[in-house]
């Protein structure tokens, strides 16, 4: 095989690989069938990313999850089809419907399928964040495995906080996630974000993005609709990254109920 036709199936592998990662995952108006507003901004470090997320209803509940499994690439991206279908045995074959319950499900599973793992080059872990929403009272559930919510009000912004282990951990200890009761109002913001945001190195002092920092630029733009969010918080990671690479996979889904 010719040079120029290697990297001609090179490239189609590349193409076929990206369009299966964004293939799998929910379309970006999918949320606004059940959110007065959202948006999701998914930005991989390269052709592939480690980031996805996930979106089931039943009944008045909505579901979304979002999740960053740990690595880079093809692996990566092949767990993120390994957890969303854990997530779709839980809904077809289980009753769990607590976020924290969800959470300890998916531990269990990804730990069962992958007890006897020999491959060192594949991480199973996955920092994840789930909602539970009901789409008639507006009550709201949070629990995070090493992932925080932001919420945005006009008073001021909060971050609930997850657990600090992932979900997947190889470990004997036993694990438990506790599901946070939100107080909802119509002028809450919420936003989800991979650990990727976080890691991005940049500003005035050359340091990683906190999540403070996010908040605070996030009650600034409160007012505006979610698209314009979208694009203006694409605009602020950019500013934020500078002439620095990007270090990891971005993922960011914004929502009102």
């Amino acid at each position: 095989m010719s040079e120029t036709n290697w990297i001609i199936n090179f490239d189609k592998i590349e193409d076929s690989t990206r369009r299966n990662y964004f293939s799998v995952l929910p379309q970006e108006n999918r949320l606004m069938d059940f959110f007065s507003d959202a948006f999701v901004i998914n930005k991989p470090k390269g052709s592939v990313g480690g980031d996805g997320f996930w979106l089931h209803s039943h009944g008045d509940d909505v579901y979304l999850a979002l999740f960053t499994c740990i690595g880079e690439g093809h692996l990566a991206s092949m767990m993120i089809r390994i957890y969303m279908n854990a997530l779709k045995k839980m809904v077809e074959g289980y009753s769990i419907d607590f976020p924290g319950s969800i959470l300890q499900f998916l531990h269990r599973e990804v730990q069962a399928r992958f007890k006897d793992k020999n491959n060192i080059l594949l991480n199973t872990n996955a920092n994840v964040g789930i909602v539970k929403l009901n789409i008639v009272t507006k009550e709201m559930e949070f629990a995070g495995a090493n992932m925080d919510l932001v919420q945005v009000t006009k008073e001021g912004i909060t971050i609930v906080e997850g657990e600090k282990h992932q979900v997947g951990e190889s470990t004997d200890k036993r694990y438990s996630y506790n599901s946070n009761s939100l107080k909802n109002s119509k002028d809450s913001n919420f936003y989800l974000c991979s650990s990727g945001v976080f890691n991005l190195i940049g500003g005035p002092e050359f340091k990683k993005l906190s999540i403070k920092q996010l908040g605070d630029f996030l009650y600034e733009n409160r007012e505006a609709s979610f698209q314009d969010q979208k694009t203006i918080s694409q605009q602020h990671l950019a500013t934020w990254t500078g002439a620095n690479r990007q270090n990891d996979d971005i993922m960011v889904i914004g929502f009102k109920a």
